[in-house]
């Protein structure tokens, strides 16, 4: 299992932002892969369930940060008996869940993305001219999408309902964003406290980080719980 550990050097020590550190679960340590400022990522050495000692380190025995209690949980396991059976509920499980993740994306972006004009006077001119230029941007990329489409249409190879209902939320992403940039406004949480792009981290919808990025929306807007798009993708093993 890979986790994420979040913090930062006082100001005195940024000069060891990029030194070597290692995470240390009571005696065994590993090394930390830095995946941005103040973010760390490793994998959990095999151990017996139960709680033990977790901190980061330079030399994986002395403490540079708060050390803090780790449980390693045990593995689910598929019983010989029953056990085909366990994975179809397991997988029926999941579709479900997807599904209710996919309608609430849906509800968000259609329900937060107002029906004016991206030519309304109503909008302040630096607002329009960025919305304008994320708009010059993101089109021709989904542009290129429906082509491949129906390319793939031509040559026989019939589309899966699922690919084409994930480039109509693409084309949903790119007007509510839109609606962003010309607003001048930050992004909304749902009734159960995520946001757009946390939805898509978990329906796995990896076209909508480009889509963020080129808007100047920032990635690392947190929901509810204070987790980012990086924290649930860490969560999820992506």
């Amino acid at each position: 299992m890979q986790i994420v550990v979040v913090g930062f050097f006082d100001e005195s020590y940024k000069h060891l932002n990029r030194s070597k550190i290692y995470c240390v679960f009571s005696e065994t340590h590993v090394s930390a892969e830095m995946v941005q400022d103040g973010v760390y990522r490793c994998t959990t050495p095999s151990h017996v369930p139960g709680f033990v000692d977790f901190y980061l380190s330079f030399d994986g025995h002395t403490p540079i940060s708060q050390v803090l209690s780790f449980e390693h949980r045990p593995l689910p396991s598929i019983q010989s008996t029953g056990g085909l059976n366990s994975l179809e509920d397991d997988n029926c499980k999941l579709k479900k869940t997807l599904n209710l993740v996919q309608i609430r994306l849906s509800h968000l972006l259609f329900s937060t993305t107002n029906s004016m004009s991206i030519l309304s006077n109503k909008i302040q001119p630096k607002f329009l001219k960025e919305a304008k230029k994320y708009e010059l941007l993101t089109s021709p990329l989904l542009e290129k999408d429906w082509n491949n489409m129906l390319k793939l249409r031509g040559d026989s190879e019939i589309s899966d309902v699922e690919d084409l209902f994930e480039l109509f939320l693409a084309n949903k992403l790119q007007e509510w964003l839109l609606n962003k940039v010309a607003e001048g406004s930050k992004t909304t949480l749902d009734s159960r406290g995520q946001g757009v792009i946390h939805l898509c981290v978990f329906l796995d919808y990896t076209w909508a980080v480009r889509l963020f990025l080129l808007s100047g929306l920032s990635l690392d807007f947190r929901d509810a719980h204070g987790w980012t798009a990086l924290h649930w993708a860490a969560s999820l093993g992506r």
